[in-house]
């Protein structure tokens, strides 16, 4: 469930200072007590699909409103996470930040823990960093229109996980191509067992316990938010290198 507080009544304390303006970071109006925008995180179970279409069963609409969570306005998530894979999700209803957060040279780093089906072995680990060879299709195109694209992926930062664990690692991607992390480790013969996103754009999982929590984004992560929106506004450079949008997985 999410932690609900009551805007200009209530007081945010974030490590034990009081944190003022928290409602103008999250474009809340004082007169009219509601929300300009709604920012929230989700822990996306597994078997939830990323879209708005409330026709397909296990939508995240859906399925975030069976855990508690029910807008003021239409939101819809920034990016994608495939329907096997869990984690970290944005839902928002600012339109500002999927093109913030996704787009060109501002595409943001996102992090995940992979568990795949034996043993990693180092010189592949060395080959991920560096970027392997897969075919993905662009999911922004319509599927009579869809164009494969065959190319190495972009370096990216990879760590085992822990000592003990020699199945599991850290990936951290800012490229965003079509299950890319399953594909990257196929080309390399593992198969992905569970995929899991821990962090997006410096914003954690935290404070949420387990599969199906949200809440409201704090002030520090509003904060983040702003920051990556403004520096995007800032900058006339535009283009539509969007990868693909699927934010992996």
């Amino acid at each position: 469930g999410g932690f609900k507080v009551q805007p200009y009544k209530d007081e945010i304390a974030l490590d034990g200072e009081i944190v003022k303006g928290w409602e103008d970071m999250n474009a809340l109006n004082r007169e009219q007590g509601s929300h300009q925008f709604e920012y929230v995180k989700y822990w996306k179970p597994r078997g939830v699909t990323c879209t708005t279409d409330l026709s397909i069963q296990g939508n995240i609409i859906e399925e975030i409103g069976h855990d508690g969570y029910h807008p003021s306005q239409r939101v819809y998530p920034v990016g994608r996470l495939d329907k096997d894979t869990s984690g970290l999700i944005l839902l928002t209803s600012d339109g500002r930040l999927p093109n913030s957060a996704l787009r060109g040279k501002y595409k943001q780093p996102k992090v995940y823990r992979v568990m795949v089906d034996k043993p990693l072995q180092e010189h592949h680990l060395e080959q991920l960093r560096k970027g392997v060879v897969i075919t993905t299709v662009a999911q922004r195109s319509g599927s009579a229109n869809a164009k494969a694209l065959t190319a190495k992926t972009k370096p990216c930062k990879v760590e085992r996980f822990s000592p003990k664990m020699n199945n599991v690692v850290q990936m951290t991607l800012v490229e965003g191509r079509n299950r890319q992390i399953r594909k990257m480790m196929a080309a390399l013969d593992y198969r992905v067992v569970k995929l899991h996103r821990t962090q997006f754009m410096g914003i954690t999982l935290n404070p949420l316990q387990r599969e199906g929590d949200w809440t409201y984004l704090d002030a520090n992560e509003l904060q983040m938010l702003q920051s990556v929106i403004e520096k995007a506004a800032a900058d006339d450079y535009c283009d539509n290198d969007y990868d693909d949008d699927s934010d992996d997985n």
